[in-house]
């Protein structure tokens, strides 16, 4: 895999240096294999940490063969983190990365960029056994021969970078060129969907009946809304997220369980889009852009004149996540305009339940993708095909005395159509879970999959489940956006940082994590990944019965919430412990 070696010459060359520059009882240590690994995983998770957004394709020179890390010079200053002699000459890495660039944008000083990159790269160090020791000790000599730096978490790193790649090099690469133009702004209201993209993205196949409907609609018709409607766990935001990647559309993902899913989310986002893209003249968001649809309206009014026959094709994922509180009767969801100007065109995804739309235009299109239909039975066969190969899988099927195709059938009966199932059980299959469980015996059915793990998990021991497992997962589920442990430990009432990483662990197939800048550095949170797993516990009915209330739930944290923004509402007592 060309990540794969990309981050082994970029760690040999950084290496390298380091070496050239350390005692001679050092130089073993930094030769060893597990050093090389720990340098790898750094160079390939700080940039990983870079790449997203507007910088997606500011990040291309170091991501290629032969690229910046390749250079002896910039590989020197990434050693220099590490050596303590000097700071890095962070404007000779902005010097050589700006010649780098096919097309330098007007913005940003580079030199600052290489401040931020050899930052993130400092700090994925200091997430490693091997030179965690270093910086404590602020000396070299004090680096350990540790092999915590595995090859699975590399692994992991390589594919998220090639992921990453596979978006610079796709259309939606083009796409963030636009943003990376604009001005300061217009680029701050921008959201940044690039990892929510990259991981729905990720193993994505088939689907072509669908982008070939879509397509027909665009290709048919002046303008107009096409709806791709389905049920839960079919697929449709990572459709969405395909969409955007190999189109560049301008889009817009509403996520409930992150609490981006206002109008005024929308407007912000999409109206500094359409600026950017289409280069209207404007420097910042008008304060009316998010009180109404009317400026959008202007907008669209706007790019239709400047496209002499082309078409802008909006992406609108979830629109049945949306929350319409505040807005008046009879208002669009998001404030959707009800007419579209000519070639402006609105893809949108949503359940099967018809939504308060109001649209006074002919040209509307739609596709159910129906669970059982053979277009998506075929794309299931397929995803399933890939995953097959995979090293415990086969193991699952040698010791069940099966072969790949029964396999294979089987588990597309048991998917019911449904690809989130396909993405919780086969990792579940691959890790083991299911060792000693016939293939019969699996749960069909993304419902069923849900109630067998939990039933699982709270069979594993009652009183922890009690004590400390609910309460995380009530704290997960009533929060509507992505929290860390440390907020985890407040909602949940869970002083025992270690009980509640156990507790991720054992719903990690089921939770979406996020680094976000953090004060000087990163800050993991977390989230349930999808939507139907959210609606599950919350809609559970033993919930009640196991001693958890969800409403005063929610109501305790929204108290600490305010309590922490204003002072004025102190945090709630931790609840009674029952001595029964």
């Amino acid at each position: 895999m060309i990540m794969t070696l990309v981050l082994d010459v970029a760690a040999d060359v950084i290496l390298e240096k380091l070496i050239g520059v350390s005692a001679e009882t050092i130089v073993a240590k930094l030769k060893g294999d597990p050093t090389k690994k720990a340098m790898q995983r750094a160079v390939g998770a700080a940039l990983e940490r870079y790449a997203k957004g507007t910088r997606l394709t500011l990040a291309r020179p170091f991501l290629q063969k032969n690229g910046l890390l390749n250079d002896p010079e910039v590989a020197a200053e990434f050693a220099s983190v590490l050596s303590f002699d000097r700071q890095p000459n962070t404007k000779l890495i902005g010097d050589k990365w700006r010649v780098s660039l096919e097309q330098p944008p007007r913005w940003p000083d580079l030199s600052k960029e290489a401040e931020i990159i050899l930052g993130y790269f400092e700090n994925e160090l200091k997430n490693t056994e091997v030179f965690r020791p270093v910086f404590q000790a602020k000396s070299l000599s004090a680096i350990e021969s540790n092999t915590a730096a595995t090859a699975e978490s590399l692994s992991n790193i390589e594919g998220q970078l090639a992921s990453i790649v596979d978006l610079m090099d796709a259309r939606f690469g083009e796409l963030t060129r636009h943003f990376l133009d604009s001005s300061t702004s217009i680029r701050d209201e921008i959201r940044d969907f690039t990892r929510y993209i990259e991981e729905k993205t990720r193993g994505f196949v088939g689907r072509q009946f669908v982008f070939d409907a879509v397509q027909q609609f665009i290709d048919t018709h002046l303008r107009g809304y096409f709806f791709v409607r389905g049920d839960p766990g079919i697929g449709k935001s990572a459709l969405a997220a395909q969409m955007v990647k190999t189109n560049g559309y301008l889009h817009h993902f509403n996520i409930r369980s992150e609490g981006i899913n206002k109008a005024t989310d929308f407007l912000k986002n999409i109206c500094a889009q359409l600026i950017a893209v289409y280069d209207l003249d404007y420097a910042t968001l008008p304060v009316e852009a998010t009180q109404d649809g009317g400026f959008l309206g202007d907008l669209l009014d706007q790019v239709s004149k400047k496209l002499n026959g082309a078409k802008c094709v909006i992406v609108v994922d979830a629109l049945d996540e949306v929350d319409n509180t505040g807005l008046s009767a009879g208002t669009n969801l998001l404030y959707l305009p009800r007419i579209l100007p000519e070639g402006i065109f609105i893809v949108a995804t949503t359940r099967r339940e018809q939504l308060p739309l109001r649209i006074d235009i002919s040209e509307q299109g739609s596709l159910f993708i129906e669970q059982d239909a053979a277009g998506n039975i075929q794309d299931i066969t397929l995803y399933v095909e890939g995953q097959t190969p995979q090293p415990g899988i086969q193991a699952y099927i040698q010791r069940h005395g099966i072969n790949d195709g029964v396999f294979i059938k089987h588990i597309v009966g048991k998917s019911q159509g449904n690809f989130i199932y396909l993405r919780m059980v086969l990792p579940e299959i691959e890790t083991g879970a299911y060792t000693d469980l016939e293939l019969n015996s699996i749960p069909a059915g993304l419902n069923s999959y849900y109630e067998d793990h939990w039933r699982r998990m709270r069979q594993q021991n009652e009183l922890d489940w009690f004590d400390y497992k609910l309460p995380v997962i009530v704290a997960l589920t009533v929060v509507k956006e992505p929290v860390s442990i440390d907020l985890i430990t407040e909602f949940a009432y869970i002083e025992d940082k270690r009980r509640i990483r156990a507790v991720l662990k054992d719903f990690d197939q089921f939770i979406f994590k996020t680094d976000v800048e953090y004060e000087d550095g990163t800050q993991r949170r977390y989230r349930w990944y999808h939507a139907s797993f959210f609606e599950f516990i919350a809609a559970k009915e033993d919930v009640a019965d196991e001693r958890v209330d969800l409403v005063e739930a929610n109501k305790k944290i929204a108290d600490k919430l305010w309590g922490d923004l204003f002072g004025d509402v102190t945090t709630p007592p931790r609840p009674p412990v029952d001595e029964d």
